[in-house]
């Protein structure tokens, strides 16, 4: 007789589960005591949620689909937005077709604009390409067991939102609302840095990463982007070490950068030479 599976297909998604509790203790004493120093760690612990739902659609967190399932449920109340949405647009759209003119968060959307422009910009532009694609993909004549999820899960979540907004608005402004927005901007965002100025056509060349190793924990290995594109089922666990062992020296080095910050800065340097004043 064979033993029972283990409930996480990853031990490494202990940490997930870890932060993602803490956040929603985070959100919930916000929502109930109003604390204003609750918004901060609940905004970067919402980025991690951000990259948890991300790595979730690429590699399933449980062995038990219920598991996955309900999982599937905590992302979307955690981040304000439905897991099963960002699917399609995601995987196939972008992993798939990268930079092209279906990849709904392609950079030549803001080619000819300065940084600080174009990282404005890009958001407003991803969102009003994106709605309506998106809305079609899932549409009754497409994915059928997809739209149907996604509509599960906004369900329980305008259902979270407006009893939130019935119990107490202007809270519920702060908490989620707040943390939810800054950190769906942030994961629209950074796709600007991560693939503006690189070669889509490139094997190893069409993506910038961060590796500090600080952000990293905190966003379960979201900068190691190459080595994700390269293999998108890859858990989130295992690219460090296939970054450091076959990828560091074959990657151009100025799209390997040591820090978050430098991540942004080697973009903003790199779209105004595009600029000069």
């Amino acid at each position: 007789m064979k033993p029972p599976l283990p409930l996480l297909r990853h031990p490494a998604d202990g940490r997930t589960l870890l932060l993602l509790g803490l956040l929603s203790i985070c959100l919930l004493l916000g929502w109930l005591t109003g604390f204003l120093l609750l918004l901060g760690p609940g905004t970067i612990l919402c980025l991690t949620a951000c990259s948890a739902k991300h790595n979730h659609i690429h590699c399933r967190t449980f062995h038990p689909r219920p598991a996955n399932r309900l999982f599937d449920f905590w992302l979307a109340i955690l981040t304000g937005s439905t897991t099963t949405g960002i699917r399609i647009g995601h995987q196939v759209r972008h992993h798939g077709q990268n930079q092209s003119p279906e990849d709904f968060v392609r950079t030549s959307q803001v080619r000819s604009l300065p940084p600080l422009r174009a990282l404005l910009q890009f958001v407003p532009r991803v969102l009003a390409a994106s709605w309506p694609q998106n809305s079609q993909d899932l549409s009754p004549e497409h994915r059928h067991p997809l739209r149907r999820a996604r509509r599960q899960e906004a369900f329980v979540l305008w259902a979270v939102i407006l009893a939130g907004l019935i119990a107490d608005p202007l809270r519920f402004l702060l908490f989620p609302s707040l943390p939810w927005l800054f950190s769906q901007w942030f994961l629209i965002a950074v796709n600007l840095p991560q693939h503006d100025g690189c070669d889509p056509a490139s094997a190893l060349g069409h993506s910038r990463n961060s590796t500090g190793p600080i952000t990293n924990w905190l966003l379960l290995n979201n900068g190691y982007h190459t080595a994700h594109h390269l293999s998108p089922g890859c858990h989130w666990s295992q690219l460090p070490a296939w970054h450091a062992n076959s990828l560091t020296s074959a990657i151009p080095p100025e799209l390997n950068c040591p820090s978050f910050a430098s991540f942004w800065i080697s973009w903003w340097r790199s779209r105004k030479q595009q600029f000069p004043t």
